[in-house]
């Protein structure tokens, strides 16, 4: 889109550059090309999308409440609606306050499917102590959380971000495709685990298309403002590149937390008591009643005692 014309630097408001969009005057819409509709449309959609997140966080909830499932995932779907809210909330007002809401979940919710995950997979079932693991990562979520509030360095947040979500997905990764991990033990587990490994590979890509238009908004943000000037709306809000940004990794985090279940429920109980139902908005059915005499680690320790 190189042959388009560039508008003039976009203006700096009170918080940055990166709060700019409710700076611009009618005037100064005006000045510089494009309609008062297309300077003022941004923010709105950027706010809207993130309804999605509101939905899909209930929707979660609902499959967990409704299928039976350990508490513990009701937490992954509000990490998923709080993260949402905070991002509405700053898409709203602009006001670095609530960007602090929109980042800051971010680490916590990751965080805390990263202890949901390694929970069950750390010793496969074996009797452990919950604490250290607990406390370890609400430590360094704690530490990201002061540092950044102290540094205010995006660059850092988006680091530290990305350790985590490498982390945890590389961990499930290694769950999933180990000879050693019990997923590999049965015909039903290796199924399971399958299953496990295509949500993952749907959803870390999801996720990174996400993350990837974002950069190209970033980058391009002046041309795909003269795009939507040309374009028009409604057409236009396909070119809202953050907007997309919102609806990808809310998505991406969403089939995420289905392969956490599939993983969690597999280990925690067994791969019998579940069914998958697919489809856009995917959920795990409960078939069979947990039985404490009928784990599935409880074999794993059999068969490997043998």
């Amino acid at each position: 889109m190189s042959w388009l014309k560039e508008t003039e630097p976009i203006p700096v408001g009170y918080w940055g550059p990166v709060y700019v969009a409710r700076t611009l005057t009618a005037a100064q819409a005006r000045s510089s090309g494009a309609s008062v509709w297309t300077k003022y449309m941004a923010e709105p959609v950027n706010t809207l999308t993130n309804l999605f997140f509101f939905f899909i966080a209930l929707y979660g909830m609902f499959r967990v409440h409704q299928q039976r499932l350990p508490p513990r995932f009701l937490g992954i779907y509000a990490g998923i609606g709080t993260v949402g809210f905070g991002s509405f909330l700053f898409h709203m007002t602009l006001k670095h306050e609530a960007q602090l809401l929109d980042e800051l979940p971010m680490i916590w919710a990751s965080c805390y499917v990263s202890w949901v995950l390694l929970d069950a997979t750390v010793a496969y079932g074996e009797k452990k102590n919950p604490w250290p693991l607990a406390l370890c990562i609400s430590g360094a979520a704690t530490f990201i959380t002061v540092t950044y509030v102290s540094n205010n360095n995006p660059v850092f947040h988006q680091v530290a971000y990305a350790c985590i979500f490498a982390f945890t997905s590389i961990h499930a990764l290694f769950t999933l495709w180990s000879k050693r991990s019990p997923l590999a033990l049965t015909p039903r587990a290796r199924e399971w685990c399958q299953l496990a490994r295509r949500l993952q590979v749907q959803g870390i890509v999801t996720f990174l298309t996400g993350f990837l238009i974002w950069n190209i908004d970033n980058i391009f943000c002046g041309t795909l403002r003269v795009s939507r000037e040309i374009v028009g709306y409604p057409l236009a809000l396909l070119l809202e590149g953050h907007g997309w940004w919102h609806i990808l990794t809310c998505y991406g985090a969403f089939l995420l937390a289905i392969t956490c279940e599939v993983i969690v429920l597999a280990l925690d109980e067994h791969p019998d008591n579940f069914e998958y139902v697919g489809g856009f908005l995917p959920y795990i059915k409960r078939v069979r009643d947990d039985d404490p005499k009928r784990r599935f680690v409880d074999e794993y320790r059999a068969r490997k005692a043998q």
